[in-house]
């Protein structure tokens, strides 16, 4: 085993730096020493600690948790781990009462406050500008179509096992299709939770954990399917490339991204990655909120407005990059304490047991099947090798993002087509929230 992988980082310190400092977290909790917010409260629970104890708190527990997903083999790579460990083991403490009232309190108030809109919009923004417009222009008539199929294949098998198991057929394709396939951990945990809370006026962040535990699913089953389908395919002909995308003789697609300046530490475009962020999150919620146009809801906007963007190149390179800046700034300092704060603030421990049913499973089974095969169908009828289509634009939508493209396409001995896997996990990703956008208010 590779010893960088045991390496200890948490919250950018080495064992010996973080440990004193989490000390310091751990006596103000437990020693009574928590500065309390006057005058705030959720859902009338006083008292509530300030957001500089909550914050300090998650990025503690939440870092170290982090930490832990990302080193234990096999939990890493196939279980989603990083994403995972963080979500109930907090969710976990609380259950079993390890977090002080006034602390649970300060959470909840931080996470219902906004924080976790501000981490999507840092993240939707941020993963459509990283992409290479000329990759994303080159695709456009061969694979977009092919991760269409895929997704309109993984949704009619979803909707076919919820109603052959009773799970449900609105429950397959809301809770189980969609988060499946809505650009990795981030998609399930977040971007999904939020679209629902705005489409039915409910609060729906309580998803969040059950969402990211069938997408974790999702991802073994895409792994196991390609390393399978690899093997069947390569004994019929005309199926398998051997690595080889286009099937048509002669024909090109850009997959080289353009070579980009290296994000510098320039806290200015820091700050504009993040004002510009926002700000395009705050015009898609305008846009979703306009007669004629809330048709389309206001996350779904965001995305449109960033593949706008990104496909007419209208803003300066320098300054999509900054935005990207501001999205890795999200990834590493914000994300293992959104997933711990969504731990404690949404996910009941207790309830965990009540996601795993025979019809839940068998719905997963066939969603990812169905995205196997759709985009296997429709790779072929785009001038693609089915294998490497149903590979690429299909089981890497169906993963838990970067980490699930590299396991899957290792699985599949197609490591070369890590362009073709990042395009599935972000533009399909967010083809999959608009899709979504528009049929739930079919069913509700």
């Amino acid at each position: 085993m590779d010893k960088k992988k045991f390496q200890f980082d948490v919250c950018g310190l080495p064992f010996k730096y973080f440990v004193p400092f989490f000390l310091i977290v751990m006596v103000t909790i437990y020693g009574g020493f928590m500065p309390e917010a006057s005058g705030v409260a959720y859902k009338g629970a006083e008292p509530s600690v300030e957001f500089l104890m909550s914050f300090a708190f998650l990025m503690a527990i939440g870092g170290l948790f982090f930490w832990l997903g990302n080193t234990i083999p096999i939990v890493n790579n196939y279980l989603g781990g990083a994403c995972v460990l963080p979500l109930i083991g907090a969710s976990f403490m609380n259950y079993m009462g390890w977090i002080p009232e006034p602390l649970v309190n300060g959470v909840n108030v931080l996470m219902k406050g906004g924080f976790q809109n501000a981490y999507i919009a840092l993240l939707l923004v941020g993963a459509i500008l990283i992409m290479d417009r000329r990759i994303i222009l080159g695709a456009t008539a061969r694979y977009i179509p092919t991760i269409l199929g895929s997704q309109v294949f993984a949704i009619l098998f979803a909707m076919l096992a919820g109603l052959i198991t009773r799970f449900g057929v609105a429950e397959a394709l809301f809770n189980i299709a969609a988060p499946c396939m809505s650009g990795g951990s981030g998609g399930a945990l977040t971007t999904l939770p939020k679209l629902y809370t705005d489409l039915s006026g409910t609060d729906m962040t309580g998803m969040s954990g059950q969402f990211l535990c069938y997408a974790s699913i999702a991802n073994i089953l895409a792994v196991v399917f390609a390393a399978v389908g690899g093997g069947m395919t390569a004994k019929m002909k005309g199926l398998n490339g051997n690595g080889e995308i286009l099937a048509a003789k002669g024909a090109t697609m850009e997959t080289q991204a353009e070579k980009r300046q290296p994000t510098s530490a320039n806290y200015g475009a820091l700050a504009s990655g993040i004002f510009m962020s926002f700000c395009l999150y705050l015009l898609g919620n305008i846009l979703g909120s306009i007669p004629g146009f809330s048709v389309i809801p206001g996350l779904a906007w965001t995305i449109i407005l960033g593949i706008i963007i990104k496909c007419t190149g209208i803003l300066p390179v320098q300054y999509e990059d900054n935005c990207v800046y501001s999205m890795n700034f999200a990834l590493k300092a914000l994300l293992p304490m959104l997933i711990a704060g969504i731990g404690i603030s949404s996910l009941d421990f207790s309830s965990l047991y009540s996601y795993f049913t025979p019809g839940a499973f068998i719905t997963i089974i066939l969603a990812v099947l169905g995205a196997f095969l759709g985009a296997m169908i429709f790779g072929k009828l785009s001038g693609l090798w089915a294998y490497e289509a149903g590979v690429t634009a299909g089981l890497c939508c169906c993963n838990i993002g970067g980490s699930g493209d590299l396991a899957v396409l290792s699985a599949a001995n197609r490591m070369e087509l890590l362009a073709f896997a990042s395009i599935s996990t972000r533009i399909g990703g967010a083809l999959m929230v608009i899709w979504i956008g528009f049929l739930y208010p079919f069913f509700h």
